[in-house]
């Protein structure tokens, strides 16, 4: 792999620590640099018709595809299924940007090999700049992501961020308008991904995942929606939707394997929030749900934000028999002196550590790190991110209790949820 590559598996957390050396690098020495993030079409059909292997090695015809049209400073990273991110430093300006996404679109042109098959791939790109529309990691990641929104909306190949305040706030408007009716329209789902018991392998449960899906925009990305519904404060309302949408749909799943957990992300913001626990409470008794069969999950930054609040949240749910898993643990850089405190049930493991343990020694040691806290202070602990049956044995040997990934299945409608319930069976490790 070229050292233009950093990561062929998806891994966030740490495309926004080299953001922030390259940005931090660039203010010293006064220069630009440009984000583009880029997303490739037909990445779910493709999946559909060649499974999640094939589309890997895709994946990794991409990446190189993405090499070769980039110069020898530039770095890519992969930041979601069907997503990369491109670093260019020290660009000349806008333009210089605009033509490197011209250079990769036109790399894409070649159509790729695919199981004996060959196959067309087209993209497209949203691109931000430092300094001129952000000077922070977070802030020119959102930038580029919300100018390739546009672009898959409108149907441009790519588009540069608008940093026009008047054309912004309108888009933002729009965005918050169109999200305060789509649970009156019917317009959001939850997906599920399934977890295992890594003792049998028989399914142990699944995490509900939001989905909106506009008519006007397409399938909206979570991390385009869920800032916007943070910013605005419409997160409370879309948490409690989902909360009772998972409930409903999980008084109905088949019993096969006995009753099944459900897991479900709560926004940092809504741990400060007093009618929390009451409305969960609420929820549970309106679906006639057992607490124990209810995860919510929290993350370890935001657990760690306002150790006094969330955790005396935390606690309260605890009481009412909820279970509580401590989301993307290992990125939340939480000290054992708060640690010891922190009333959870479960650590979940990011899948960033866990997607790179068998090539990776440092990752390696994280995962094992990680269990064997959560051993020490008898917690429950699960992985997310696994993408082969190696990665699940090594989590099995580790005593690992539960794993979920794409290896497993990606994540689901609630229909074909119920169908996996029926048809799933246990793999043999």
């Amino acid at each position: 792999m070229t050292d233009k590559i950093l990561s062929l598996r998806p891994n966030r957390p740490s495309l926004m620590r080299h953001l922030g050396s390259y940005i931090r690098r660039a203010r010293s020495n006064s220069s630009e640099l440009a984000l583009l993030v880029i997303q490739f079409k037909r990445g779910q059909e493709l999946g559909a018709l060649f499974g999640y292997r094939s589309i890997e090695a895709l994946m990794e015809q991409l990446a190189n595809r993405l090499a070769f049209a980039c110069r020898e400073q530039d770095r890519i990273m992969r930041i979601g299924d069907h997503e990369y991110a491109v670093i260019l430093p020290e660009i000349m300006n806008q333009g210089h940007s605009i033509l490197a996404a011209n250079k990769i679109l036109r790399e894409l042109t070649t159509p790729f090999e695919l199981d004996k098959h060959v196959v067309s791939m087209g993209a497209n790109i949203g691109l931000a700049v430092y300094p001129g529309h952000a000077d922070e990691p977070d802030a020119l990641l959102q930038h580029a992501e919300l100018a390739l929104s546009d672009a898959i909306r409108s149907g441009a190949p790519y588009l540069m961020y608008k940093d026009d305040t008047q054309e912004n706030l309108t888009g933002a408007w729009d965005l918050e308008s169109e999200l305060d009716t789509a649970l009156d329209n019917g317009e959001l789902e939850i997906f599920y991904q399934p977890k295992i018991n890594l003792r049998g392998g028989l399914l142990a449960g699944a995490e509900a995942l939001l989905r909106w899906r506009s008519p006007k925009r397409g399938i909206v990305p979570p991390n385009i929606f869920i800032p916007v519904a943070t910013r605005t404060g419409q997160i409370k309302e879309l948490t409690w939707a989902a909360i009772n949408m998972a409930l409903q749909h999980a008084a109905d799943w088949p019993t096969r394997f006995g009753p099944l957990t459900l897991a479900i992300n709560i926004a940092p913001s809504l741990l400060e929030d007093e009618t929390l626990v009451r409305r969960v409470g609420d929820a549970m008794s309106l679906w006639s749900a057992k607490p124990s069969r209810l995860i919510l999950e929290i993350t370890e930054a935001a657990m760690m934000d306002n150790t006094d609040i969330s955790f005396e949240t935390v606690r309260e749910l605890k009481n009412r028999g909820v279970m509580v898993s401590i989301d993307d643990f290992g990125t939340g850089y939480s000290s054992l002196a708060n640690f010891k405190n922190i009333p959870a049930s479960e650590l979940k493991i990011d899948k960033s550590f866990v997607m790179n343990m068998l090539t990776s020694k440092a990752d390696a040691n994280i995962v094992r790190a990680i269990i064997g806290l959560a051993q020490s202070f008898e917690l429950q602990v699960a992985a997310e991110g696994v993408e082969s049956m190696e990665i699940l044995r090594a989590l099995a040997a580790l005593q690992c209790n539960y794993a979920q990934g794409y290896y497993i299945s990606q994540p689901i409608p609630a229909a074909t949820f119920v169908q996996f319930i029926n048809e799933y069976v246990p793999p043999v490790f």
